[in-house]
């Protein structure tokens, strides 16, 4: 997935008349000045932040993917209680750990067999 030229041309076009063309269409007053620049920044700074949105969507930032040893060796450094016969009973080849950082949990995908 790459960039498309239309979108960005019209983007960048849209801003160019806000930015350029229309501070030279502001009419007279005490504030011309401040309104001239208030909508040059304007205008550069809502295009480069679209820019930037538009060019993460080309490229994103995903989390890492975790192995199951991974998960386990932070699971004994952080919490210092490593408890492997429980482990081996629950963790084969084939399942997979999630870890979520928000609730500091691990997870497996398999469930524990009594």
């Amino acid at each position: 997935m790459g960039a498309d030229a239309i979108p960005v041309a019209v983007v960048t076009a849209f801003f160019g008349v806000v930015g350029l063309v229309l501070p030279f269409i502001v009419g007279r007053g005490p504030n011309k000045g401040v309104i001239q620049v208030v909508l040059s920044i304007t205008a550069a700074s809502c295009w480069l932040f679209w820019l930037l949105a538009y060019m993460h969507q080309m490229n994103p930032l995903i989390g890492p993917q975790l192995h199951n040893t991974t998960v386990i060796a932070l699971q004994y450094l952080w919490d210092n209680n490593l408890n492997l016969t429980e482990l081996e009973s629950t963790t084969d080849m084939s399942s997979t750990m999630e870890f979520t950082s928000s609730t500091m949990e691990f997870t497996s995908s398999t469930p524990a067999t009594a």
